[in-house]
């Protein structure tokens, strides 16, 4: 979800209206109102897994007044089903209950329906609940207003993270996906309804109303089925990713005002290179065979629901935020709201990603700037959610820890791997894994690890459930060609994660020459060695902005380390790599760009790399560090 906030406008004259439109600018905000309620799971719930959801309504722009039916086809798990229990909220009114077509007694009272069933059904069985209802809700889940700018009326719905339940009953479990669903919303003839999959049919009925029938049969999420009502014209694109023999509906339901959609059409026509690109990047577009598209709802910023995202107004960051979701959120979801991070981190950087490709490296360095110097405005806090904050919304969708440090550390894993086509079909594979499931964050370590035969698990812990970032010092001295420094950080959070194991980038330059070299940087005041073959004056730490953190000191007078230098030769080489230096005994370890150890020996002057691939290498020789390179 991305939440963004505009100013409101009195709807006067439409040329005042598009100038001050020109100023607004998205920000990350709350989309919804954040409620700290108990969310405790009922383990009734476990006794059966959702097959189906049948949502039959009627509604209406002018009020969140609903009425109708929704049916649930499910499947008997665990044990025979003697006690249904569904979520629906209070505040509604359930009119009846049938249990394969038999009426049934119920209670409903603290957003639980309750049916006892006198004949158990057996497991492994399936059954279909029917549910009467309506009302007004109280919760949050479904609204009503008006578009301050754009004069319209719309009721919607909005259910991250626990609102479904405030609009038809259903079974609030992450895990339990539908394998399908069905959408039907009768309102009057002058309105169009916006929802998930496909509208297979539009039927005309008695009294100038209309039955819009929506369906999906992508498995999908119970706070991903979604419906808009008003006044809306559609606009229709069609993408063709690289690759594909078909090309993808994209669906537009815009406000009908005559100046909108002349005015976004530049912004909404990026959908379509969007959804190309993310296909080329991620796989192809998830939902393919149905569509991808908008409703536009003044909720203050986006809503990823599956095939039909529900925007407030349209920009880049929050399309292709959005578009992003429906592969990190919808295609594979998070398996428990700590883990949004498999939604959210993965959204953002998919902004990231936008600028890179469709605009300039530029934009998307300048943008992880601002990103990384939002995440240190404090210290505290995990991208992980403590188990203690999980009913607490404003912790989930905290902007700085779910969608900014969630989007720099994935921009951390890339630049650990150091390998865009190996970081890529990390991200397809993982994808491909979990589809159409759900997923936590340890599931995206545990793939990244094994596919790369880097053990992340570390990274994992320091940098997804610790908190902090690191300053980074260095002190250092030039000998002739070679250039000795300690490289030193301070945890900004020492006490929940004292250290940050990672590669680090330093840019060695004098003006007019530059050379930028990795050190894997595994405990503090780490001393390294390096050949030079030009005058340094000048030394930047992490000069492509991969990693959080600030920088300290840099300053020269570390002279005792040239006492202990050593050098190679011959450099670049092929079987052998002899070392000349003035300690008597020698700890060798040679690593991999990557910063993984591939060789380690002792007490010798040469080195038999024979059975190395040709490449770049790093050998540290008692703590201290030098490139050579292997033909």
């Amino acid at each position: 979800m991305k939440k963004s906030i505009f100013l409101f406008l009195n709807v006067i004259l439409a040329n005042q209206i598009f100038s001050q439109l020109q100023n607004i600018i998205p920000l990350e905000q709350k989309a919804y109102e954040a409620e700290k309620v108990m969310h405790s799971k009922n383990p009734l719930l476990d006794n059966y897994d959702v097959c189906f959801y049948f949502i039959d309504l009627n509604a209406t722009n002018q009020n969140k007044t609903i009425s109708g039916k929704a049916s649930i086809k499910a499947k008997v798990v665990n044990q025979p089903l003697n006690e249904l229990m569904l979520q629906l909220h209070s505040s509604l009114t359930v009119d009846s209950v049938k249990i394969n077509t038999q009426l049934y007694a119920f209670t409903h009272t603290n957003n639980e329906i309750h049916i006892p069933i006198s004949t158990p059904i057996a497991e492994n069985q399936y059954f279909t609940a029917d549910v009467f209802y309506h009302g007004t809700s109280s919760g949050t889940g479904i609204k009503n207003g008006q578009s301050p700018s754009w004069g319209v009326k719309i009721t919607w719905t909005l259910s991250e993270s626990y609102h479904a339940m405030d609009w038809f009953p259903c079974k609030q479990d992450l895990n339990d996906k539908a394998d399908s669903a069905w959408i039907f919303i009768t309102c009057p003839n002058t309105l169009k309804a916006g929802s998930n999959g496909l509208l297979r049919n539009t039927v005309t009925l008695p009294n100038n109303m209309v039955r819009y029938e929506w369906k999906t049969y992508y498995p999908i999420d119970y706070y991903l089925i979604s419906f808009t009502i008003s006044d809306y014209q559609e606009y229709i694109q069609y993408a063709r990713p690289q690759g594909y023999a078909d090309s993808i509906l994209i669906q537009h339901y815009v406000y009908n005002n005559s100046g909108y959609l002349p005015y976004f059409q530049a912004e909404i026509d990026n959908t379509k290179p969007f959804v190309e690109l993310l296909s080329n990047l991620y796989g192809l577009y998830p939902f393919a065979q149905e569509k991808y598209g908008h409703c536009t709802a003044p909720i203050g910023g986006g809503m990823e629901h599956q095939t039909m995202t529900t925007l407030s107004s349209f920009n880049f960051e929050l399309i292709i935020h959005e578009l992003g979701h429906q592969w990190f959120g919808d295609y594979v979801t998070c398996a428990n709201w700590q883990d949004i991070w498999v939604n959210e981190g993965f959204a953002t950087y998919t902004y990231y990603l936008g600028q890179q490709y469709l605009m300039t490296q530029n934009d998307a360095d300048n943008w992880m700037v601002g990103v990384h110097d939002d995440i240190m405005s404090s210290p505290a806090g995990s991208i992980y959610i403590p188990f203690a904050d999980v009913n607490d919304e404003s912790r989930i969708f905290d902007y700085r820890l779910t969608y900014e440090k969630g989007a720099a550390i994935i921009h951390t894993i890339r630049h650990i791997i150091n390998n865009d086509s190996i970081f890529f079909n990390v991200l397809k594979g993982f994808l491909q894994q979990h589809a159409y499931s759900t997923a936590i964050g340890d599931d995206f370590k545990n793939y990244v690890s094994n596919y790369t035969g880097i053990d992340f698990t570390t990274f994992f812990d320091e940098w997804y459930y610790g908190e902090g970032y690191p300053t980074y010092s260095i002190v250092w001295n030039q000998v002739n060609d070679s250039l000795f420094f300690t490289l030193s950080s301070i945890s900004s959070a020492p006490t929940i994660t004292p250290f940050f194991h990672l590669p680090v980038e330093i840019k060695f330059s004098n003006g007019t020459q530059d050379t930028t070299i990795r050190f894997n940087h595994q405990y503090n005041n780490q001393n390294f060695a390096i050949h030079i073959p030009f005058n340094v004056t000048n030394l930047t730490i992490d000069p492509k902005n991969y990693i959080v953190n600030k920088v300290g000191t840099i300053t020269t007078g570390i002279d005792n380390l040239s006492n202990t230098q050593f050098s190679l030769f011959p450099n670049p080489c092929h079987e052998k790599l002899y070392i000349s230096s003035n300690s008597k005994t020698l700890n060798v370890k040679i690593y991999d760009i990557y910063g993984q150890l591939i060789m380690q020996d002792k007490s010798k002057n040469e080195i038999n790399i024979s059975n190395l691939k040709s490449g770049i290498y790093f050998i540290e020789i008692d703590n201290f560090r030098q490139k050579f390179i292997k033909q």
